[in-house]
């Protein structure tokens, strides 16, 4: 095992600075944790949801149960896929072979959007 800060060959054939690989892999890991808290945020928000609004919010239509599940579901799948690009990251950077993907980030950023636009007829229906 080589001493901190001291360099060696990476897989690649390149120089590799143990100090700053440990750095990219701690970075990862608390990347893993922001997808991880969000997740959890969501879930929570859909069971709240689901706890404290009125079932029959607009009569004959599931709206709270949908809205609910909607966010329960995104953020189960927001779980999974920080695992998983935990996991992919994880093992390009071992390699040292790491090309970011921005697709994940516009998926989220769209599913947030619809989550949003369908809380505002909560926000008129609750007041």
């Amino acid at each position: 095992m080589s001493a901190p800060g001291s360099t060696g060959v990476g897989p690649l054939g390149r120089e590799v600075d143990a100090d700053s690989r440990a750095r990219t892999h701690l970075a990862n890991e608390r990347t893993f944790l922001a997808w991880l808290r969000t997740g959890l945020s969501l879930i929570a928000v859909g069971m709240g949801a689901a706890g404290f609004l009125p079932f029959d919010l607009i009569p004959g239509f599931p709206y709270v149960t949908i809205f609910s599940v909607a966010f329960v579901v995104s953020g189960a799948c927001l779980v999974i896929l920080g695992a998983s690009r935990f996991a992919s990251a994880a093992n390009s950077i071992e390699i040292g072979n790491y090309n970011p993907d921005a697709t994940p980030m516009f998926v989220v950023a769209f599913v947030a959007a619809l989550l949003g636009i369908m809380a505002i007829p909560l926000v008129f229906l609750l007041r």
